[in-house]
């Protein structure tokens, strides 16, 4: 099998028509965002090979839009796009208009995972009532703490809704809230269909907001003030930002490490959260889970 993509990749690195798209990083938002763009690369250039190269094939699974999706490499060359983002402390342009901006378009892409009828009804039997998918914890190894905003507010904000349950996703080493329904470690097609079948998602900035995106889920999301909404929030979720004088901080470019005073996520309380999920319950029709 490792033998016969090999072969298939030397005979598209050969192939006088192909195009290789390749991800710039293997965090799974930075690989999603490279769905985004096949749909207008494949308007494009509808007669091209279209090959992806990333370090998470699974989120390509069953998109109708590249010809082949690997993540066997032996060498880059000339036939391939490495779109990337920048998040500067002084750039609010947001990264979905700045992938897009590589293939010649002015507009924003969507991110875009095709979950199956299978998946999607198999998390739908699993789990037969309304939930919340949540996920208390971040990546920390580029930006170290200054996305986490806390797993005891994270508690909190469980405890707050008695009268609904929580599926908590996300790594199998991370720490585990109480009163949830524990569904982490697992591939990240099934998170994505525990959070297309959920209410909406609770989290960090990253990667399974990505996800909830690709899915068609909102989300409430806790930004702080490390990164600009602008820069990568999407317009129907609730984005809670603390902007203080030292924001943002983030650099797409360079390895910040952690925050010794956390001001910026301190600042926002369990309280503000929760009443930002109430808004969201009622919203989407579900005020009956609100006392």
């Amino acid at each position: 099998m490792i033998i016969f993509e090999y072969i298939k990749l030397i005979y598209y690195l050969i192939h006088p028509r192909s195009i290789f798209i390749k991800g710039f990083s293997s965090a799974i938002g930075d690989s999603l965002l490279l769905s985004s763009v096949l749909p207008h690369v494949r308007k494009k250039y509808p007669d091209k090979k279209i090959i992806v190269k990333t370090s998470k094939p699974e989120l390509f699974l069953n998109n109708p839009y590249p010809d082949w999706v690997t993540s066997r490499h032996i060498k880059t060359t000339k036939k391939f796009i490495r779109p990337k983002y920048h998040i500067w402390p002084d750039k609010t342009e947001s990264v979905y208009l700045q992938m897009m901006q590589y293939f010649g378009f002015n507009f924003e892409g969507t991110p875009e995972i095709y979950l199956s009828e299978k998946e999607i009804n198999s998390v739908r039997e699993e789990f037969d009532f309304d939930y919340i998918a949540v996920c208390p914890t971040g990546k920390q190894g580029f930006c170290g703490n200054r996305k986490e905003w806390g797993f005891d507010k994270f508690q909190k904000v469980v405890n707050s809704f008695p009268q609904i349950k929580f599926v908590q996703i996300g790594l199998e080493n991370d720490t585990l809230l109480d009163n949830v329904i524990d569904r982490r470690g697992k591939n990240i097609r099934y998170p994505g269909a525990i959070i297309k079948n959920s209410l909406f998602f609770f989290g960090l900035e990253g990667g399974l907001m990505h996800i909830a995106k690709a899915v068609g889920k909102r989300a409430v999301i806790i930004y702080g003030g490390v990164i600009l909404e602008e820069s990568t929030g999407y317009q129907e979720n609730i984005n809670i930002t603390n902007k203080i004088y030292c924001s943002p901080c983030y650099n797409s470019d360079k390895k910040i490490g952690d925050c010794e005073h956390m001001t910026c996520m301190k600042e926002i309380t369990h309280e503000v959260v929760i009443e930002n999920i109430a808004i969201l319950l009622k919203k989407i029709g579900s005020k009956k889970y609100l006392n």
